[in-house]
Formats: structure tokens, sequence, C-alpha cells
């Protein structure tokens, strides 16, 4: 049952009328830019038709759609040459190019192409200034493949991280503003409708034809059956889901380093194993984590932007008269702007779209597309949370893109997120707060996020954690009633991830692991999976016999466990016990019975007791991680 939203956003119509998009089709390229463009002399090739407020960049038809994203017309080497732009661009602090045309494309228009990239200026002008350079190309006025528009929607999201980025295809319109569009999407988790809205009033006439409009739908929809972490059938796109599934559609929306180290570990359980030895070890978040808040912070700044803006135009109520219910409470593309049956309408012109063997779009099945690689993660023998702990999570350049060498990075102006009943250390100069659909009033804690020196000592923490993971009833009311408020914002909102990675509670954080584990539409390991555990439970490295998924997940829980049962070892095998229950969906009363299993678990939790030892020198020195 798809949830109903107030009021209901009104869905963009295309700029071009159904006659002109059929005759755009049917005449030749060259004779369209003659016509059409016209040809040398075409309006999209300088400054002379525009105003001074319609060239951010002086010489370009260009606007800004973010504070941190430009939409323009193409370049080309005389512009470039003539208003100095590689010097605008470094004043501005843009350390990204994207361009979203095919080479050749409007070869009729302007100056002549550059015979070696077959655009209108030489990529290599911008790199060799420090500058990325991205191609995406996407025919004129028509639409790519999901594949196409997710990776570049993946690389938008590195760039700006980076510094600001400049997207242009021919005019800057068309298929800018559908990538543009689809990055707010990915970010925001705002709806379609007013994603384009949102360019549209930025950039006027963007995302023009209706294969564009519903392309930027056809985004949303196959994001919004993704982005579900904790099952729930009450929701239209919360159907269970297996370990590989969920690995599968996590690989669609990670990227860089991030959706390396993650590739057959599912993010949610990642989190909160690190989350709790953190808490076991008495140590802060480690600094990716905070970083990770930081960014959270301005995607909540970008969202107030978008939110504000939209209601200016009227397209949202005032931000003073929204109710629960309304699009405050909608931060998710699950508010599809249209009635139930749009989904089932556009199905098989979604399914047409994954004949792209060389995404991870490839790997989804239609089940999971219709709601309902890279590199390896390594020796799994010495894979454990403690390394992921002092892993750097921020996203690089993917390999399928070109960018100059001996780039070097700005850091950008830096936030800080806080929370309702959070403190937040007083160095801190720039602070956001983030707005939840609900408030965590009564049931939110105090937790710290400055980094506070560690008591090598102090074992306080431990006790209670070890305590958490090992109960094996069914948790109290205050916690169920937090887990729940938990998964709700994880699976609608960005900031869902901030609240989880500074949760204190691991009464709130147990619950969340083993809830997630017993939620899988299938259990970790099946009774097969079992009987050959126990069968080569003598072997060196018994769950070799595993999938990677399963061994990579286990070795990730067992690793969080090996932390805490060192600082609290009679409380190991009630926690393994507690695993087991998650891993298999065995009833209590049975768990008895896996004694082989039990000792499976404890000789591969042996193998990651060295780096527990490792960051336990760590502490004692208070070195860093």
């Amino acid at each position: 049952m798809m949830p109903t939203f107030t009021p209901h956003v009104p869905v963009p119509s295309p700029s071009y009328s159904q006659a002109r998009e059929n005759l755009v089709k049917a005449i030749p390229p060259k004779l369209l830019c003659l016509l059409a463009c016209g040809g040398k002399d075409c309006r999209y090739e300088g400054p002379e038709c525009w105003k001074l407020s319609q060239q951010v960049i002086r010489g370009l038809f260009s606007s800004w759609v973010t504070d941190d994203i430009i939409a323009m017309a193409r370049p080309s080497n005389h512009l470039i040459e003539k208003y100095n732009i590689i010097d605008q661009f470094q004043r501005l602090n843009i350390r990204t190019i994207i361009n979203m045309q095919l080479p050749g494309e409007h070869a009729h228009c302007g100056p002549p192409l550059d015979p070696e990239s077959g655009f209108t200026y030489s990529p290599q002008t911008f790199m060799d200034n420090d500058i990325y350079f991205y191609n995406f190309g996407m025919p004129d006025f028509a639409v790519s493949s999901l594949v196409g528009i997710i990776d570049g929607v993946k690389v938008l999201d590195f760039a700006v991280k980076e510094g600001r980025v400049a997207v242009h295809c021919h005019a800057g319109l068309g298929r800018t503003g559908v990538l543009i569009a689809c990055y707010l999407i990915y970010t925001l988790r705002i709806s379609p409708s007013e994603a384009v809205h949102y360019v549209r009033i930025k950039r006027p006439r963007s995302i023009q034809t209706r294969a564009q409009i519903s392309q930027v739908f056809d985004f949303a929809r196959l994001l919004g059956t993704q982005l579900v972490q904790y099952p729930d059938l009450s929701l239209r796109h919360g159907a269970h889901f297996t370990l590989q599934q969920y690995l599968n559609r996590q690989a669609l929306l990670l990227h860089g380093q991030e959706a390396r180290n993650l590739r057959q570990t599912p993010k949610v359980v990642y989190l909160l194993c690190v989350r709790l030895s953190c808490l076991a070890l008495g140590l802060p978040s480690p600094p990716e984590v905070h970083s990770e808040l930081e960014k959270r912070a301005a995607i909540r700044a970008l969202g107030r932007t978008v939110k504000e803006t939209l209601v200016a135009k009227q397209y949202l109520p005032l931000l003073g008269q929204v109710h629960k219910g309304s699009w405050t409470g909608s931060g998710s593309v699950s508010s599809w702007d249209e009635p139930l049956g749009f989904f089932e309408r556009k199905r098989e012109v979604l399914l047409d779209k994954r004949s792209y063997s060389d995404s991870d779009l490839s790997k989804l099945t239609d089940q999971e597309l219709n709601p309902y690689s890279t590199t390896p993660l390594g020796n799994e023998k010495n894979w454990c949370v403690q390394d992921r702990i002092r892993a750097n999570l921020r996203p690089v350049s993917p390999v399928f893109a070109t960018y100059s060498s001996g780039h070097h990075t700005t850091n950008k102006e830096s936030h800080t997120l806080s929370f309702p009943n959070m403190r937040t250390s007083s160095s801190c100069a720039n602070k956001s707060k983030c707005t939840t659909k609900k408030a965590l009033p009564k049931y939110s804690s105090n937790i710290e996020l400055c980094r506070q020196p560690h008591n090598p000592g102090s074992a306080s923490m431990a006790r209670p954690v070890a305590k958490a993971m090992a109960e094996q009833g069914p948790p109290g009311e205050t916690i169920l009633q937090r887990s729940a408020l938990m998964q709700e914002e994880l699976n609608s909102s960005d900031c869902g991830w901030a609240l989880l990675v500074t949760e204190s509670d691991p009464h709130v954080l147990s619950c969340l692991l083993w809830t997630w584990l017993e939620r899988l539409r299938e259990p970790v390991l099946s009774a097969e999976d079992v009987e050959k555990l126990s069968i080569g439970g003598s072997s060196r490295k018994p769950l070799n016999v595993l999938k990677k998924p399963q061994r990579h997940t286990i070795y990730c829980l067992l690793s969080c466990m090996s932390t805490v049962a060192n600082l609290c070892p009679h409380r190991e095998d009630a926690m393994l016990q507690r695993l087991m229950q998650a891993l298999t969906r065995r009833p209590q009363e049975e768990i008895g019975s896996l004694a082989p299993l039990m000792k499976v678990l404890k000789a591969s939790m042996g193998e990651t007791f060295h780096n527990h030892r490792y960051l336990t020198r760590a502490c004692s020195t208070n070195a860093p991680l």
C-alpha cells in the first residue's frame, strides 16, 4: 500500500510538444543544426544571446542549480581562450567538468569540433589544469540506460565532495537537467517531480522531452526499491530480501572505496559492528564516521534549500503549515507523485533498460526491480571490524572515468551535524541541525560527538555491550520503540545513517543488528550450511565452505564479538549462542544442539584475535586509529 502525501506535487510536463519531438527525431542531425540551432550562429555557442545574469561562467550560457553544481552550455577551445574559462573555473573552485555529449554531435553548430576528442574542446585542457573530466554520452533529446545514469550520478556525488562541478551537454538543458535531477533524488531522496521542478526553477526549460521526464521517474522508482534497509511488509517497497539481493542493491548505490570495502558485507551490519566495537573499547567513532556526519549536514542544508525554493514557487505548502504526512515527512522517493498503477505501466520500459552486462544493475532479478565488479576484500582471515574502523571510506574516482593525474583536492567548508538532545563539541564552528521525520524526544540519549581521550583501563562500556549482545529474550518496549524509529529513518531518510552511527545505547544497536539478520527472507545459514560446517569443522578454515557474502558477513560479526569477548570473556558463549540464533533462525531451545557450529564459530573468532591486540595497543598508547 502506497503512503498518501499532501499536497499532491504536480507532475512536470515536457517542454516540447509531441509533434515537435517527432519532428526532431525525423530531421537528420546536420539539417537540425542548421534549422533549429542556427548553424555557426547557434545561440548556445557564445554569450551574444544571453544576459550577464545568465552567464555564471562568463562567455557561456550557464546557471547555478545548487551551490556546488553549474549547468552550462558546452564550451569550445575558442571560448576557453577568449574568456579565460580555466581561470574562472579555478576562481570558483570548479574542480570537475562532466560532459553529457556524444563525440561528433552538433558538428555544424559554432566552431569546428576538436579532431582528437570529437567535442568542441580538448578535455586535456581541463585535465592539465587539475580539473577532473568525465564523459557520460547521451543522445540529444533522448536518454541513456539507467546504468549510465546511475554511474553518472555516482560520479557527480563523488565530484561534489572534491569541489564544485560544471555539467554540460549542448545547451545545458535536457541531458544536463536529467543528470542533476537524478543526483538530487539520489542525494536528498526527494520525489522526481520535486527534483524536476527545482532544476527548472534554477535552469528554465531544463529536462525537455517526455523520454527525459520519464527517465527521471524511472530512476526514482528503481532507486526507491533499493533504499530499504529493513524489510517492512506494511510498506509498498518493504518485501523481504535475501543477503545476496541486499548486496546486489547495495552495489548499485555505493561507489568508490566504500563500495570496494563493502562488496561482500552489508553496510548496515558493518556500521552496527563498528559502533558496538567502539562502545566496548571506550573509543569515539572513527574519523570516517565524523566525516560522514559532516557530509550529512551539508546534504540536509541542500535539502532545506530545495524545499524553500519549491515553497517559494508554490509547488509545496508554506514551511510553517506542514503537518504529519506532508512533504516534510516524505523525504523519500516513495512519494511517487502519481497513482499506484504508474509503476506497473512503466515496468516493461524499466526492464528493457537492464540489458547492460557491465553494470551491477544486471545482477538484479525481475522480482527485485518490481517490488516487489570491483576489487575483492582480500584475505578473509584478516578481515575484521577493526580493520574497517581504520579504513578510509571517502569515495574515489571510479575506474571507468578519466581524470587528470596529480590532482589535489581542496577541503570544502565543513559542517557538524547535531541532533535533538545531542551535545556537540564547543570547538565546532559550524553547526547544522538535522530535522528528522520524527523527533527523538523521550527515547533519545545524549551522544557525545567530540573525540575524547580513551581511558585504557576502562571496561565500563564493554559490560553493557556484552550483556546487550548476549540477551536472548525479547527486548523491552522502549528498546523496540527506539529500534523501530531508527529502522523507519534508515528506510526513509539519508539522515538515518547518521543517527545509527551516533546511537550510544548498546541495547538499541544490538536489537537493530539481530532484527536485520532475522528479517532476511532466508537465514544466513541454512540447514545445509550448518551441516557442511559441522562436517568440515576440523579444517583450518571451516568458513571457507560458505559463499563469500555469508563468510564475510559472519567474519564481520565475529570480529565485533571478538572485541567484546576479550573484554568480557564470561559472555562469549552467550553472545555466540545469540549469533547462532540470528544466523540460523532456530528456536532458542534448539541452539544447544548446535555444538559443532559453536565450535566452528569459536575457532573462526580466534582468527581475528591478532587484530584485536593491535587495536588494544593503539588505545593504550593513545595512538590514532
